[in-house]
């Protein structure tokens, strides 16, 4: 199986997912429905109202709308699906943290991207929601 493919495959093969793990599985789930979907506003619903995003090469992205306008412009620009694949979470209380890997997809499938990201979970009532977000690429071939 090509790593591209592995963003699909089951999360319970590497760890015992906990509620907070399954909490933040399902809204990882909710972004990449929300991307393939072309619902840059649907995204933006799953941060905190004070997120932000840290993408490569880019000063930091603060707040619902700025996060919004962000995965617009890059659905605007091809990518039309991203995979997630969560590697680890550690709990802190309200707030756990996510190390996982991503891949990005153009509408005919080709790979647009690929690397490993960051992000820090806040819980807000009984949801939880992306605060920081942060990635990098990996080297290409």
């Amino acid at each position: 199986m090509m790593w591209s493919e592995v963003w699909h495959t089951e999360v319970s093969d590497m760890f015992t997912p906990s509620p907070i793990q399954d909490a933040i599985m399902a809204a990882n789930q909710q972004f990449m429905a929300s991307f393939s979907g072309g619902d840059a506003a649907g995204i933006a619903q799953l941060y905190t109202e004070d997120g932000q995003v840290l993408p490569p090469g880019m000063e930091p992205i603060a707040g619902r709308p700025g996060i919004q306008a962000f995965w617009q412009g890059a659905m605007d620009m091809g990518v039309k699906s991203a995979g997630l694949e969560t590697l680890e979470v550690t709990h802190l209380g309200d707030s756990a943290c996510e190390v996982g890997r991503f891949v990005l997809h153009s509408g005919d499938g080709q790979i647009l991207d690929q690397g490993k990201y960051v992000v820090i979970w806040k819980r807000h009532g009984s949801d939880w929601q992306l605060h920081r977000d942060i990635w990098n690429s990996n080297p290409s071939a």
